[in-house]
C-alpha cells in the first residue's frame, strides 16, 4: 500500500512530506508544477507524479497503485471536487487539510458514494479540526444526554500564505452554528464569550469552524457553537463586517488581496513553529446543568497538522480506514488527537456523580 501527497511543494505539504520521511514512510509526491516537484523529490529521495486537477484522466492515472491520497492544495472549496471525483473512481481513500465548512457539508453528502466505492472521505485531518472534533467527541461522551456543546480555539503563531488565501476566499461569508440538530447560517461574529485556556481567560467570538459540521457525525449533541480567541478589536471588526459582506465577497477584491499575500514569506519559521502552541477548549452540557469541560494543549498549528496528517496516513496504510464520510474521531477515535506528539488532554470539569 502506498500514499500520495498532492500539493506536496506548498508550505504545509513540505512539512508533511518531511515528517512522513522522518516516520519511515515513502509517499509519492504530486502536484501540477513539475519543476517544484522534482526539486522536492530529489531533496527527500521520493518519487513524483505531475498532474493538474483540471486534467481528470491524468489525475486518475497519477493515483494508479495508490491506496490513500492526502490532499494539501487549497482553497479546498475549489480543489477538493476534482480530487474526490478521481478518488471515488479509483477507489482510493481521500484525506485533506480543509477547515472550510462548505467542504465538510459537500463531503458528508457523498457518504453513500464513498460507501459504494469502499473508500473513506476524511476531510480536516489537521489543525483545527483534529483537536476540536476529537475533544468534542470526548466531552460529549462523558456527559449523559448532552444537549449543548461549545468549542473554542487558541493558536499562538503566524499563518502561511495558503491559509491566508483560504481565509480571503471565505470573506463575505457569515458564521454557522448547529441548532436542534440542523446547521444554521448566522452573521459574522454572531456571539462571543470568555474562555479559560489554562494560562488565562480570553475573549472568543463565534466562527464557522469545522467541528460545528463534524459534530453531526461524531456526536449526538443537537446544539453546537465554535469560537476562536481574538482581540476585542477583531471581535468588533467581525461584527461590523456584517454590513459590508457584499463588498468583502467581491471577486476583484479577493484577487487583489491574494496578490498581496504572495509578497509575504511562505509561513512560520522553524523557530516559530517550535515556540508556538495551541489550545482547544470544549464543554458539553446535559440536563440539570451536568457539564464536562476539557482542554487539549498541543504544538504550534502547522507542526500539529503535519504530525496529525502523517499519523492518519500511517493508520490508513496499516488498514484503519472505515468507508464512507468520516471525521477524525469517527475514523480513529476520540483519543486520536493524543497520538500527535506534544499533545495532552486535561479534564477541567466533570458531571456530578462521575
Amino acid at each position: 500500500m502506498s500514499a500520495l501527497i498532492y500539493g506536496a511543494y506548498g508550505y504545509t505539504g513540505r512539512l508533511i512530506a518531511r515528517t512522513a520521511v522522518d516516520r519511515g514512510l515513502e509517499p509519492v509526491l504530486a502536484g501540477r508544477d513539475a519543476d517544484r516537484l522534482g526539486e522536492l523529490g530529489a531533496a527527500l529521495d521520493l518519487p513524483t507524479r505531475t498532474a493538474s486537477l483540471s486534467e481528470p484522466e491524468r489525475l486518475r492515472a497519477a493515483l494508479n497503485g495508490v491506496s490513500v491520497v492526502l490532499h494539501c492544495a487549497g482553497p479546498f472549496v475549489h480543489t477538493a471536487p476534482p480530487m474526490i471525483a478521481a478518488c471515488l473512481k479509483e477507489e482510493t481513500h481521500y484525506l485533506d487539510l480543509t477547515g472550510e465548512v462548505d467542504v465538510f457539508r459537500r463531503l458528508a453528502d457523498r457518504d453513500a458514494e464513498a460507501e459504494a466505492a469502499g473508500c473513506m472521505l476524511l476531510p480536516g485531518i489537521g489543525f483545527d479540526v483534529v483537536p476540536s472534533d476529537c475533544l468534542s467527541r470526548f466531552v460529549a461522551g462523558q456527559t449523559p444526554h448532552a444537549d449543548a456543546l461549545e468549542v473554542a480555539l487558541y493558536a499562538d503563531g503566524t499563518v502561511s500564505r495558503g491559509t491566508l488565501k483560504t481565509l480571503i476566499e471565505q470573506m463575505g461569508r457569515g458564521g454557522v452554528v448547529r441548532r436542534n440538530g440542523r446547521l444554521h447560517d448566522v452573521p459574522p461574529g454572531w456571539t462571543s464569550r470568555n474562555v479559560d485556556f489554562g494560562d488565562r481567560r480570553r475573549g472568543v467570538t463565534s466562527i464557522p469552524e469545522g467541528s460545528v459540521v463534524t459534530s453531526g457525525a461524531s456526536t449526538d449533541v443537537p446544539n453546537v457553537t465554535a469560537y476562536i480567541a481574538v482581540p476585542l478589536l477583531v471581535q468588533s471588526l467581525l461584527r461590523a463586517s456584517r454590513h459590508v459582506q457584499g463588498i468583502l465577497a467581491w471577486p476583484p477584491l479577493k484577487q487583489l488581496l491574494k496578490r498581496l499575500v504572495e509578497q509575504r514569506r511562505p509561513g512560520p519559521t522553524a523557530e516559530e513553529r517550535r515556540q508556538g502552541r495551541t489550545v482547544v477548549w470544549a464543554s458539553a452540557r446535559g440536563p440539570g446543568g451536568n457539564t464536562t469541560t476539557a482542554r487539549l494543549h498541543g504544538p504550534e498549528a502547522y507542526a500539529f497538522t503535519a504530525r496529525a496528517a502523517v499519523e492518519a496516513l500511517q493508520r490508513v496504510l496499516d488498514g484503519t480506514a472505515p468507508s464512507g464520510y468520516q471525521t477524525p474521531s469517527t475514523a480513529f477515535g476520540a483519543d486520536f488527537a493524543l497520538a500527535v506528539d506534544g499533545t495532552s488532554r486535561q479534564i477541567v470539569e466533570e458531571p456530578s456523580g462521575s
